[in-house]
């Protein structure tokens, strides 16, 4: 793969941005160095930063690293690179999941959508997820190049669209997770041969719990659906869909110390969280089970 400078500087930045989640302890990182002969990270003031250690890495090295952190094959680096370092049509730190649907049924997938934006998942619809701005087309193979998980929602008409079964072969060659819902009609062609869920006469709410268990049972995903989760819940308008986030926090069972305090901070983040019945409802009990101080005490940045 010919790196331009474009490239490089995007998966260098890619690669900074991503040994800077919480899962990247020192520890962690200095075994990911040591395995490609770099230097050491210290964290001390007189030593190299991560920047300057991966700053001078060969091309080789770094598609070869970038692969290896960001969860991809080598051969398909050149495919996320530049659309990775946009986020493309994403919203941040949301889990993103593209919604294979055929045209005459966007808005059920839409909703469906809606439902899964509300535990921290993003699902790409298109025409409601793109920009009027952009090209119709760019847009959706920008979705397909940076998904972290792909789902066909297999409605009849999805097995005679061209588009559809396009996107499905992206899918596959890029080789993310893949899961389909049947609508009333068996899917054609390789996944065909696959047993998948069926979901007819189910409501929106119901396909999105078949994804979202779905999505929760990858352990690829399982940091980016946290992510979300807390995400959702920091930005929820209402105390309704703060309690659904809520609710399902405390669904993930256990959180880390670093996790516990971020929960912290964002429960006086937002008032339809600490001033709404639901949200507490949901987050009393689990803070008690797990011996935390209910209400959380709060972060110096919102005492008065």
């Amino acid at each position: 793969m010919a790196l331009s400078r474009k490239d490089r500087f995007n998966m260098k930045t890619q690669l900074l941005e991503e040994l800077g989640r919480f899962e990247w302890d020192s520890n962690r990182i200095n075994v990911l160095l040591r395995e490609f002969k770099l230097e050491p990270f210290t964290g001390q003031f007189h030593d190299p930063s991560l920047a300057e250690i991966v700053a001078d890495v060969t091309d080789e090295m770094l598609t070869e690293l970038y692969a290896l952190v960001m969860g991809v094959d080598v051969d398909a680096v050149a495919d996320v690179v530049e659309s990775a370092a946009e986020r493309g049509p994403w919203k941040p730190n949301y889990a993103r999941v593209f919604l294979s649907h055929s045209a005459k049924h966007r808005k059920f997938v839409g909703e469906v959508a809606d439902e899964l934006a509300l535990i921290g998942i993003h699902g790409f619809v298109a025409h409601d997820t793109m920009a009027f701005s952009k090209p119709w087309q760019s847009q959706i193979e920008q979705g397909l190049r940076s998904m972290q998980a792909f789902v066909a929602i297999i409605h009849p008409e999805f097995n005679t669209s061209p588009w559809c079964q396009q996107e499905v072969g992206w899918a596959r060659g890029r080789r993310v997770p893949f899961y389909a819902v049947r609508y009333g009609v068996d899917p054609a062609g390789f996944i065909g041969r696959d047993q998948w869920p069926s979901a007819a006469d189910q409501s929106p709410a119901e396909v999105a719990a078949l994804i979202s268990s779905w999505i929760a049972s990858l352990p690829e995903l399982g940091t980016a659906v946290t992510e979300g989760l807390f995400e959702s819940l920091r930005t929820a308008p209402s105390f309704i869909d703060a309690g659904t986030a809520a609710k399902r926090i405390t669904s993930l069972g256990s959180l880390t110390n670093e996790q516990w305090t971020r929960l912290d901070s964002i429960f006086w983040s937002n008032d339809q969280i600490y001033g709404g019945a639901l949200p507490s409802k949901a987050l009393q009990p689990f803070y008690r089970e797990h011996q935390r101080p209910w209400p959380p005490a709060k972060p110096m940045a919102f005492s008065s």
